[in-house]
């Protein structure tokens, strides 16, 4: 089939989308582009899945679904602004007004994992949006990920510029930068931002990593409120007490491990991770005391130096 061939059957193809939904009244949003066999669409108001093989149009109220090959990209009418859909991802329009200076869009990701890029205006204002099952964002000319697995845990890793996360739009948002990610699950507090740039660093820097610890003699450890020997002594444990670590700092072998109710550090000699560790949390040397700073930033000195 020569190129002009396909181009009319893809302009056809979009003819036919555009007319469908403009005769059952949808609110049209974008364009659909099927990337890899395998995506299914449900309009708004109705209860048959179409399968798309090309290029189609979305409105408000619709939805879309990639199986365990498809892929898709959704581009926004106005600004340009698009969605990649990876396979097993459940995706809806819920709201879309758009133009040359503005924007609101409410979309959400009921499963799945998608790839958000928001195109920059000049002297634009969007309002960009996504519900999962456990958080709600909101971005500004930004580049992020958002993973929602079937149990309702959520996920973001930002790319470029920033995301505004919180557990609803009522709460109080919490700005996740570049190289940062965020978690929830539908019942719990929305987790601290954490320096990741995939699904795996973030699940190992929130969740810990499974340690074996090697001691060359039947020594205990001394436990610290931070890492290194001037912060105050808060307990001991036995090498094989340590089961489970949840980050270590740059240079010096200090590790952060759960210790009566909260987090403390120990520093060890040789350590061996599990095989599916992604990697330990990365905490500069001169981290503060334990809950002295929020999300770890260091704002505090260590015990004794001040």
């Amino acid at each position: 089939m020569n190129r002009i061939v396909r181009l009319i059957i893809a302009t056809l193809t979009l003819t036919l989308g555009i007319s469908l939904a403009q005769a059952q009244g949808t609110k049209l949003a974008a364009t659909i582009e099927v990337l890899d066999a395998g995506v299914e669409m449900l309009r708004v108001d109705t209860s048959n899945w179409i399968a798309l093989s090309g290029g189609s149009v979305v409105g408000v109220g619709d939805t879309i679904r990639t199986n365990e090959t498809g892929r898709a990209r959704i581009t926004f009418f106005a600004n340009g602004t698009d969605v990649e859909l990876s396979p097993v991802t459940t995706y809806r329009i819920n709201d879309f007004e758009g133009s040359e200076t503005d924007y609101l869009l409410r979309v959400e990701v009921i499963v799945g994992e998608t790839l958000q890029r928001i195109n920059r205006i000049a002297n634009a204002t969007p309002d960009y949006s996504i519900d999962t099952p456990s958080m709600t964002l909101a971005a500004r000319g930004t580049v992020f990920v958002v993973r929602v697995l079937p149990v309702g845990r959520s996920a973001m890793l930002v790319r470029e510029g920033g995301v505004s996360a919180g557990k609803s739009a009522a709460d109080d948002p919490r700005l996740v930068e570049p190289g940062f990610g965020v978690r929830a699950d539908p019942d719990e507090p929305l987790s601290e931002a954490v320096p990741a740039t995939t699904f795996d660093q973030l699940d190992s820097a929130l969740d810990g990593c499974a340690v074996t610890v090697n001691f060359a003699d039947d020594v205990s450890v001394n436990v610290r409120q931070g890492p290194g020997r001037d912060f105050e002594q808060v307990g001991v444990l036995a090498p094989s007490a340590i089961t489970r670590l949840f980050g270590q700092t740059a240079t010096n072998n200090w590790y952060r491990l759960e210790f009566e109710e909260g987090y403390a550090w120990v520093q060890l000699p040789a350590i061996a991770l599990e095989a599916g560790c992604a990697g330990l949390r990365p905490f500069p040397d001169e981290t503060v005391a334990e809950g002295s700073a929020p999300d770890g930033a260091p704002e505090a000195t260590p015990a004794g130096s001040g």
